[in-house]
């Protein structure tokens, strides 16, 4: 009797198991096929139906084959062969829902084999609709590239369009410096001198601002060349701060250069280099206040030239700092600051220092001012020049 109930109670397991598993694949999302060798389908999961409106008879003996899109058979062929031992394939295309839609799958397959004979029994597929994925997907790859798109012909317009304005510019400030040196005698009038003084200046700003957005254009175009040859980098700051002296101290500023007894030289695009401090030295002087200190500073060691910028001025929040050197981005809120600049400054010196294999640090805290650090490899300008 206890024999016969220990049967009954298996018996009674075998079921609810049974029971169980047929549950779970009949309400599973995914589709469950199990095929037979020759290509007809032993069990299909009612998920086949809800996903495709398909039956099992759509499907056997590779007539599955004739409801995939055109454009995916390549795919679908990576799950055509039996999976070997262990092995599972995978493969995601579309499949064509019964009134003509298509729908995108994800299939995995795995070979059943006999444990005793290793001999091949059975492939069961497990396919999940991913169609909402895939659309999402498909949809960010194609924002994405309209975003690439844009951006060149962003890039072309603005280099296109800073050689059109550079060329009139540069009369404009020419013939304006002709004026401001008398050259070809007095003007008549002091107000004149004044006035052409202020065209020349602002003639100089806006040839910066340009020279800026085509360097940006061809940096993010690819197009950026360096020059590379020896640059004699306490010259080059020697240079700048000559050129931007009167603006730091018409603008009431201690401006100071620290630089090395010895004579620094490295590898670099002398222009690059200059561009980097100006854009440097220029944001310093305007963003500290009257009463303020700038000072830029040179070391070298390692295999490295480094120049530091600090300043005493209004400094940078936290928050903000993270966007630094993004085209276009400028933090401050003062408008009086932020309409005198593109925000291209940072953008630019980071771009070059990258061009140069170099590395920018930025160190700041609001109200107390700021700190930044270019770093040149003495010798990477020849590997950026092959």
């Amino acid at each position: 009797m206890a024999v016969e109930d220990h049967q009954d109670k298996a018996q009674q397991d075998r079921e609810r198991a049974y029971q169980a598993y047929r549950l779970m694949a009949e309400e599973a999302s995914d589709i469950v096929i199990l095929h037979e060798p020759d290509g007809s389908v032993f069990f299909a999961s009612p998920a086949l139906e809800r996903v495709l409106g398909r039956t099992a008879s759509d499907i056997e003996h590779h007539r599955f084959l004739d409801l995939i899109h055109p454009d995916d058979t390549d795919e679908a062929a990576k799950i055509h062969a039996i999976p070997l031992p262990g092995q599972m394939l995978t493969a995601t295309y579309r499949a064509r829902h019964r009134d003509g839609h298509y729908v995108w799958l994800e299939v995995t397959t795995r070979g059943i084999y006999d444990p005793l004979t290793g001999a091949y029994r059975n492939l069961i597929s497990v396919s999940r609709d991913i169609t909402r994925r895939m659309t999402h997907e498909l949809e960010v790859k194609a924002a994405r590239e309209r975003a690439e798109s844009a951006n060149k012909a962003k890039s072309r317009f603005l280099a296109n369009m800073s050689h059109e304005l550079r060329t009139p510019l540069n009369a404009v400030i020419g013939f304006t410096d002709l004026m401001r040196q008398r050259t070809f005698g007095p003007l008549g009038s002091e107000r004149y001198e004044e006035y052409a003084t202020l065209i020349y200046d602002s003639g100089q700003l806006l040839l910066d601002l340009i020279s800026d957005m085509l360097d940006m254009a061809k940096i993010e175009a690819g197009k950026l060349e360096l020059n590379i040859e020896r640059v004699d980098l306490n010259g080059t700051v020697e240079d700048c701060v000559r050129m931007l002296r009167d603006r730091a101290e018409n603008s009431g500023l201690e401006f100071t250069a620290s630089l090395p007894e010895e004579p620094v030289f490295l590898f670099a695009d002398k222009r690059a280099v200059k561009q980097v401090l100006l854009n440097l030295l220029t944001n310093a002087i305007k963003f500290t206040p009257a009463g303020g200190h700038v000072g830029v500073s040179v070391r070298h060691g390692e295999g490295l030239a480094t120049i530091t910028v600090r300043d005493t001025g209004i400094g940078i929040p936290a928050g903000d700092l993270s966007r630094l050197g993004n085209p276009f981005e400028q933090v401050t809120s003062d408008p009086m600051l932020a309409k005198s600049g593109s925000g291209l400054g940072l953008a630019l010196v980071r771009a070059l220092m990258e061009k140069h294999g170099g590395a920018l640090k930025i160190e700041s805290e609001e109200g107390l001012g700021t700190q930044v650090r270019v770093s040149f490899p003495l010798i990477a300008g020849k590997r950026a020049a092959a």
